[in-house]
């Protein structure tokens, strides 16, 4: 009695209905007794495997309760900054991304649906999941009067730019505080095609929406959205599985670019930073819809703040943006990276990283003045918030967390993960809302957002990249 009781307790804490294990067929059981998830430091880690249908379905049981949670958080915030209900998402994602996707990922969505009613949540469907893993391409890219969000700051540099000549990257995600503590799930996904993957992500999501990923085939990726940008494709492949299936399917810099190119609809507007860790190269795809670019060098660094670089995208497709504007966040980022870059040329390391993402120098006043200027954002501390990005003074958003790797660490699909503000502020909801009433409407999501201390996360029981890079067949399935 007192094992079954003890059974039921860690079920709970684990976010798992204890009464659900007796729905669970033998075969069900048998797909979550190969799945893992904990919780750590603000983190909850999951480890998924198998075929598309099972792996899908140990994240959905796994995290039925946050899942849950994030799909009404998120359709509150999009009700409230689009003026567009749930239902006009789903439509969308019914219209346009489920009849263009491939096989594998309707079948891991289904598999997330089925893990959720075994777990007590009946209430998605496959246009739910779906829609909620393409919510950014539909909200911010899709509706023309949108203006796409540029959210973000990240780095990759190599050769003579890094202490040892080989990898480091390193990347924090921008975006609103109300929502951004449910982005906290660190997702480890060994499918049995293709290659390993180790990611952040949304609960309930088969991709890493936050901009940093590692392959088992030797690739580190972060990125950085463009600002200002305007360009959809309604006929084209979301921009969640074409990263997905670059990720998992890639071995090297090109193919990850033709991945990412095929079908390209234009959401989710990146400057995607790539290295290679098997040869040391990194490059730059700058994937805009109508003037997609590529830089690629053995030696130096790329770094990302919003601002596109291609001249053509700036006058043709990312206008939106004034980029002689050195107040702005972007620019003022990008001033900023350049002269951390140039200061630590040659030393830069994992520990130099982690300083750079907690970094309060503002590039334009020239001092020390945590706001939407400084790699570690604080738009809540700004009184003239993100006009481009429609987030008007002392918006409750910036940046949320801190993600550090090299070649080194990247061999064995480990990282260094922070959630909350690298520099250790956190962020108090009730005292905010009391000194800027505007932002009320927040008020039954907006948490508090404490700093955790960083944290170093390992894909499961993985030993080396070399022992499985390209054991596992690369063709993607349709």
């Amino acid at each position: 009695m007192r094992y079954a009781v003890l059974i039921c307790f860690i079920l709970i804490l684990a976010g798992i209905p204890a009464l659900a294990q007796e729905n669970l067929t033998e075969e069900e059981k048998s797909w979550i007794d190969k799945a893992d998830t904990y919780e750590q430091d603000g983190w909850i880690y999951i480890y998924v495997e198998g075929k598309p249908f099972e792996r899908g379905f140990q994240n959905g049981y796994l995290l039925a309760k946050h899942i849950d949670e994030t799909i009404e958080i998120i359709s509150y915030y999009l009700e409230k900054t689009t003026e567009k209900k749930w239902d006009f998402y789903r439509q969308a994602a019914e219209d346009m991304f489920l009849p263009v996707m491939d096989t594998e990922y309707k079948d891991e969505i289904n598999g997330i649906v089925t893990g959720l009613k075994k777990a007590g949540v009946t209430k998605y469907d496959i246009v739910d999941i779906t829609a909620y893993n393409g919510w950014i391409d539909l909200a911010w890219y899709y509706l023309p009067y949108t203006k796409a969000h540029g959210s973000c700051s990240a780095f990759i540099a190599t050769g003579n730019a890094t202490c040892d000549g080989r990898i480091v990257a390193a990347h924090n995600l921008w975006y609103e505080y109300m929502f951004c503590r449910k982005w906290n799930v660190i997702l480890d996904v060994n499918p049995d095609q293709g290659s390993r993957i180790i990611t952040q992500a949304f609960p309930g999501w088969i991709f890493g929406g936050t901009d940093f990923w590692i392959s088992s085939a030797g690739l580190i990726v972060v990125e950085t959205t463009m600002s200002g940008f305007k360009g959809f494709d309604p006929e084209g492949i979301p921009e969640f599985q074409r990263i997905r299936k670059a990720l998992q399917y890639a071995n090297s810099i090109d193919t990850f670019v033709d991945i990412m190119m095929e079908g390209n609809n234009g959401g989710y507007a990146n400057d995607w930073l790539i290295g290679d860790i098997k040869t040391g190269e990194i490059a730059r795809l700058e994937l805009a819809l109508d003037n997609p670019k590529l830089w690629r060098t053995f030696d130096g660094y790329y770094t990302g703040s919003n601002v596109a670089q291609n001249p053509k995208v700036r006058k043709e497709e990312a206008a939106g943006m004034d980029y002689n504007d050195m107040t702005s966040s972007p620019n003022g980022r990008w001033v900023r990276w350049q002269q951390l870059m140039r200061e630590n040329y040659g030393r830069i390391d994992r520990d130099l990283a982690k300083r750079f993402l907690a970094d309060h120098y503002d590039s334009y006043v020239e001092a020390y003045n945590p706001g939407s200027r400084t790699l570690c954002g604080h738009v809540e501390y700004d009184p003239n918030g993100l006009p481009e990005w429609d987030w008007g003074a002392y918006y409750p958003g910036g940046a949320i967390d801190a993600k550090v790797t090299d070649s080194e660490w990247a061999s064995q699909m480990k990282f260094h993960a922070k959630f909350g503000h690298s520099c250790e502020i956190p962020f108090l909801a009730e005292p905010f809302l009391n000194a800027h009433p505007e932002y009320k409407w927040q008020e039954p999501y907006l948490k508090d957002f404490p700093s955790y201390p960083w944290t170093v996360f390992k894909a499961k029981d993985f030993s080396s990249m070399l022992d499985m890079a390209h054991m596992k067949q690369m063709k993607p399935k349709k």
